[in-house]
């Protein structure tokens, strides 16, 4: 394997205008309860490529505005740069979805949908690479109910009737700023692992800290994997070739993530009233995750990923309980 600082600059260094797309679908009915709660699901489609940076549905150059001026090291060292956008919803629920009242004593009916753009500067000399992120999105839509019910129509499940009652109910702009940094901490060939530090600050806003290992058949550079990068769905993540002539990846992975959450909207609502929200005291501020998976890449360069995520309870009280979803994620990198 060619997994290399020099590699890395002779395949990697320029961008393409379309270097690929990647669609996650995440849902917590693999569970033995069968029933949604809690993170109940979310769908998100990345295209990445110099494309992410132009086109009348994207937001980086707000993104650019505001972080070209925050340090990310001496430029002069910047060797590669690429782009992504993301388009997503997630959709979270209390363990009743029948119930027409609010469960005052579980967690509100939430949900989002977003656009998020993301710039990846990796210092491959140094170990090093930046994430910086803007997510706007809209909360409390009639739609998150309508997509659900009709979900639940298709596969015979329970009717979801708590939408009236979501956080933000009607609609509620809102944002996040996200950077973070992830730290190549192996030099092996058939594994890798990395360390990151991030910060949130907006409809979730956090610092937390994680690592990321995997083994096996390895052909894409490690500052294309950080599956801990995520707040629920696995945030935009740049779609990257493996290197010439190398077989087909194959591989199983695991990461661990420690955050410190000041402020969720999910959970406590934003500036507008809703039906049912939790208090600062009534949530919990430190949350850890893990996460276990498996790629396997098929044919040109597409790629399908497993995984499993657990995170411990968000909430206190006698409805609190981890959350558990599972993932399914489609890479193709061109």
């Amino acid at each position: 394997m060619q997994n290399t600082a020099r590699a890395d600059l002779v395949q990697y260094r320029s961008e393409k205008y379309n270097s690929g797309w990647q669609l996650n679908v995440d849902n917590n009915i693999f569970k033995r309860y069968m029933k949604d709660r809690d993170y109940t699901g979310g769908i998100a489609l990345s295209a990445s490529g110099s494309r992410a940076q132009s086109g009348w549905l994207n937001i980086d150059p707000i993104r650019a505005w505001i972080f070209d001026n925050v340090d990310l090291g001496d430029k002069a060292e910047t060797e590669i740069k690429k782009h992504s956008v993301q388009y997503g919803f997630v959709f979270i629920t209390p363990d009743d979805v029948t119930a027409i009242q609010p469960i005052l004593d579980d967690r509100p009916f939430a949900s989002l949908f977003y656009i998020s753009n993301t710039e990846l500067t990796v210092h491959v000399g140094e170990g090093r690479a930046y994430r910086s992120s803007l997510t706007l999105g809209l909360l409390g839509l009639e739609l998150a109910g309508e997509i659900q019910g009709g979900l639940h129509y298709i596969t015979g499940s329970d009717e979801a009737n708590g939408w009236d009652n979501q956080i933000s109910a009607d609609g509620e702009p809102t944002a996040m700023l996200t950077l973070s940094v992830q730290h190549d901490q192996s030099r092996a060939n058939n594994y890798q692992i990395s360390t990151h530090l991030e910060g949130n600050a907006g409809f979730s806003t956090d610092v937390n800290a994680g690592v990321n290992w995997r083994w096996g058949r390895l052909n894409t550079p490690w500052w294309s994997f950080n599956p801990s990068h995520h707040e629920y769905i696995t945030s935009a993540a740049t779609s990257v070739r493996g290197v010439v002539g190398s077989k087909p990846e194959f591989y199983i992975f695991a990461g661990a993530n420690i955050k410190y959450r000041f402020y969720s909207s999910l959970l406590q609502g934003q500036f507008r009233d809703s039906v049912h929200t939790f208090s600062r005291d009534e949530i919990e501020q430190t949350l850890a995750s893990g996460t276990v998976g498996a790629t396997r890449e098929f044919g040109d360069n597409l790629r399908i990923s497993l995984f499993v995520r657990g995170v411990s309870p968000e909430i206190k009280g006698p409805n609190a309980r981890n959350l558990w979803w599972a993932s399914l994620v489609i890479n193709r990198a061109w």
